[in-house]
């Protein structure tokens, strides 16, 4: 006779616990190796973007070598031909004035560090990134260019010989004659603050030194790639890789046609520039123009401020990724015009209320004639974020000593 089971439930119980039991195994088996994928991805894809980013830092470098070579040439003639800086050409001595002047509104490209401290973000980057020399070295990277950015901060070698304060202690002794209208130096005003500077044993100095400063530049430059190039066969990265990488994150977020991204509103510094689909636009010109009063009676000159807005429409048309756009300038309106007085003298207004109404008429007649002979007609190479609402216009230019230098825009999207 079979034996009975006194309790058949609890054999059923049993089975379902290990069928449970499996389930529940295969499932994190699962999960874990979709996890572990992904970390391999997330890996690689930072390991990709440190490596292009020290690619981009030593390329900077040598556009910052090469920058330095063709503006040393230009300096080093005006230097050794001072007598001559009467009849030099303005693009010259503004070359020669790049190159000995510490402008402090200069930022350069390859000293951002906003890739480095996403690289460095992770709770244990060296962990994550699975290969520790591959860590060691990205990090030796980063430390070549602090290091080349302390020794350009601190190093004698370095220092140009017109400081911010002394070029604004020249400019200070300058007569009205040596600016536009605007408080910009003219061609006057250039050749003489060229003159001072040239005679500073300074800037004799600072020309001399051009070779041990292209020696620190070349030097960070070896040391990166060297160690560049380590890290791509420690990572297995091939210039394929890079490439797409590079095409990812650069391309727009859904691919649309450029066309089609250009149209709407965006914002250009104080400007508004409004693109629409039937090829037409319109752009609004914001300036503060600054006058220079004379006051003949007052033995006085006074500063005038005219905030101003104008208005052109124009067409607009691409071909590939090159965007032309054609203000009909002729017949540009103005939109507003103020004629700031405040500057002057109380006795002035009162003297001068009859013709005040006058001279604020003719100003702005004057002004919006101007603007109406200029030939405002741009090609820009146009390129977009990610997100689309970022547009970069980029041109190239000549400089006068033959290389090309490029110049570029940031427009910002308006919602409408």
């Amino acid at each position: 006779m079979e034996k009975q089971t006194k309790y058949p439930e609890l054999k059923q119980l049993s089975l379902s616990i290990l069928g449970t039991a499996i389930g529940v195994g295969l499932t994190l088996f699962a999960n874990n190796r979709v996890d572990y994928s992904r970390q391999r991805s997330a890996q690689r894809e930072t390991a990709i973007m440190a490596v292009c980013d020290i690619d981009e830092i030593a390329q900077g470098l040598k556009d910052e070598i090469q920058l330095e070579d063709s503006l040393f040439q230009v300096t080093m003639y005006v230097s050794s031909h001072q007598e001559l800086i009467d009849s030099l050409s303005k693009d010259t001595l503004d070359m020669a004035f790049k190159y000995l002047y510490d402008d402090p509104t200069v930022v350069k490209p390859w000293t951002a560090d906003t890739k480095e401290n996403a690289f460095n973000s992770g709770i244990d980057a060296r962990m994550n990134l699975g290969n520790n020399q591959f860590y060691d070295n990205v990090q030796s990277c980063y430390y070549v260019r602090r290091s080349l950015m302390k020794v350009m901060a601190d190093a004698p070698m370095f220092r140009r010989p017109l400081s911010k304060d002394a070029y604004e202690d020249i400019l200070y002794e300058l007569p009205p004659t040596a600016f536009f209208n605007g408080g910009v130096l003219n061609l006057e005003g250039l050749r003489h603050v060229m003159k001072q500077v040239f005679a500073q044993k300074s800037t004799a100095l600072y020309i001399v030194r051009y070779f041990d400063r292209k020696d620190v530049y070349k030097n960070a430059v070896t040391k990166l790639e060297g160690l560049n190039r380590e890290n791509k066969l420690l990572m297995d990265i091939t210039d394929e890789d890079i490439e797409k990488y590079i095409r990812q994150n650069s391309e727009d977020v859904s691919q649309q046609d450029i066309a089609d991204l250009i149209i709407g509103r965006w914002v250009l510094n104080k400007d508004t520039i409004v693109f629409h689909e039937d090829s037409t636009f319109e752009r609004t010109w914001v300036m503060e123009i600054q006058g220079q009063i004379q006051l003949k009676e007052e033995q006085q000159d006074v500063l005038v401020l005219i905030p101003t807005a104008v208005r052109t429409k124009g067409l607009w048309t691409l071909n590939g990724d090159t965007l032309t756009y054609d203000c009909d300038s002729r017949n540009a309106e103005m939109l507003s015009f103020d004629f700031d007085t405040s500057n002057f003298p109380q006795a002035t207004v009162e003297r001068l209320k009859d013709t005040l109404d006058f001279n604020k008429e003719m100003t702005r007649r004057t002004i919006l004639e101007k603007f109406q002979q200029q030939t405002l007609k741009f090609d820009e190479v146009v390129s977009f974020d990610r997100s689309g609402n970022t547009m970069v216009w980029t041109h190239e230019e000549t400089t006068p000593d033959g290389n090309k230098q490029t110049t570029s825009l940031h427009l910002f999207r308006k919602p409408e």
